[in-house]
């Protein structure tokens, strides 16, 4: 696998499944061209001195997958950034706080899968894109909440009961729910290149989900954005 060094000038891709997710990167942006595949709107441009290609690959793993093969595949980008939103299950995680790829499953994946490529069941994230956003996270004033490398678990269901929370966290122990970075993992993995997913929890995947996500969406959005902006001024 190549190293987010090798090249400078090649874009970063940054996928958020909603638009809220990379609204405030599309308005930092110097935006250079739009271009529009696989129903998705990927712009491209310079955001804090990189160049980027910024999209909102909508929700579920199948876009996920899509943009993201688009993205590393057909305009060559150097790595893969997927932030958002997710809900909480591991052990005292609150809204808020921020959790970072360092491993990736699909919690919805049937063992029969394990047959077959990639042949295995958890994706890491990169070690240098992981040291970028630890230290991103460290600056003052970005965090809300508390920061955590750990296991993030996809699948193609918005968790909203406890039933289902527990079913998930007895079957792979994440740290959090989401629907989306495994997708993109998957095909990193496959492209060998870098892929980082970044969370921050808008809720906790439980009976209450639906009233906290509401209540928490926006702020959890805009702090998984403001890390971005961060992580790519990053030396």
């Amino acid at each position: 696998m190549e190293t987010i060094l090798d090249s400078r000038e090649r874009p970063w891709a940054i996928l958020g499944a909603l638009d809220r997710e990379v609204a405030l990167l599309r308005a930092r942006m110097e935006v250079a061209r739009t271009e529009r595949a696989l129903g998705a709107e990927f712009v491209f441009g310079r955001l804090c001195g990189r160049e980027v290609a910024v999209a909102c690959c909508g929700v579920g793993k199948v876009n996920a997958a899509a943009c993201a093969t688009w993205a590393l595949c057909a305009r060559d980008c150097a790595c893969v950034i997927n932030l958002g939103i997710a809900g909480a299950v591991g052990h005292g995680l609150r809204t808020l706080d921020v959790v970072a790829s360092r491993e990736l499953c699909f919690h919805d994946q049937d063992p029969v899968m394990l047959k077959y490529f990639p042949k295995r069941r958890f994706f890491e994230g990169d070690p240098a894109l992981l040291a970028r956003c630890r230290r991103a996270c460290a600056r003052p004033g970005i965090l809300q909440g508390a920061y955590r490398e750990g296991r993030i678990a996809t699948g193609d269901r918005f968790v909203t009961d406890r039933a289902t929370r527990d079913r998930i966290v007895a079957a792979c122990a994440p740290d959090c729910v989401e629907m989306e970075g495994a997708a993109i993992a998957h095909v990193a993995f496959a492209a060998q290149r870098p892929c980082l997913v970044l969370r921050t929890m808008s809720d906790c995947a439980d009976d209450e989900a639906d009233a906290m996500y509401d209540d928490f969406f926006e702020r959890a959005a805009d702090q998984s954005a403001r890390i971005v902006l961060a992580l790519l001024e990053e030396p």
